[in-house]
């Protein structure tokens, strides 16, 4: 295995072989896009599956994400890793209201979150994310805080994606 002093030699060089396979090529099958933050991040875009139990939601919000109501928790659906919110407000949200969720995300890198209204469309985030420091809500992955308003009733998407995660919360807002 090598003496102490050639390990770490040996993990950093591992460590830029596999950055290099990685840059080398695509996955057949897989749509990547940029991110425009800098430097430029490569991220699959993979709409995560509905997979049964907690966390499941679907898109036309039948079910929404489940939502615990105790612990004021969401946690997305994912096809690896692991999504959760803390919602600090009221869930079901109606519209016209501001909806702020503090959210741990695995993976690596910054934190990409597109919010999607009833009518398919994106809508700009008011606040974040905004990486947070320490905190109590002791759930896996780095921590960011959102703000977002949902001006009309229907189902909103919230996808969230880092390198290695990406996951989808379903909320279901009223009149």
């Amino acid at each position: 295995m090598g003496s102490s002093r050639e390990r770490p030699l040996l993990a950093l060089a591992l460590a830029l072989a596999l950055a290099l396979v990685a840059g080398c090529g695509g996955v057949k099958g897989v749509t990547y896009a940029t991110t425009s933050t800098p430097p430029t991040t490569v991220l699959p875009l993979v709409t995560a599956k509905p997979a049964a139990g907690e966390g499941s939601g679907r898109p036309e919000c039948d079910p929404p994400t489940r939502f615990d109501a105790r612990r004021r928790e969401l946690r997305g659906t994912t096809q690896q890793g692991d999504v959760w919110g803390l919602v600090l407000g009221a869930i079901p949200a109606h519209a016209g209201e501001r909806v702020k969720i503090v959210w741990r995300v695995t993976g690596a890198g910054p934190l990409r979150v597109t919010l999607i209204g009833p009518r398919g469309r994106p809508v700009p985030l008011e606040s974040g994310p905004t990486p947070h420091g320490a905190s109590t809500f002791n759930r896996p992955g780095d921590e960011w805080g959102t703000i977002f308003r949902v001006d009309r009733a229907g189902c909103w998407q919230i996808h969230l994606a880092r390198r290695g995660t990406t996951g989808d919360v379903f909320l279901r807002v009223l009149a």
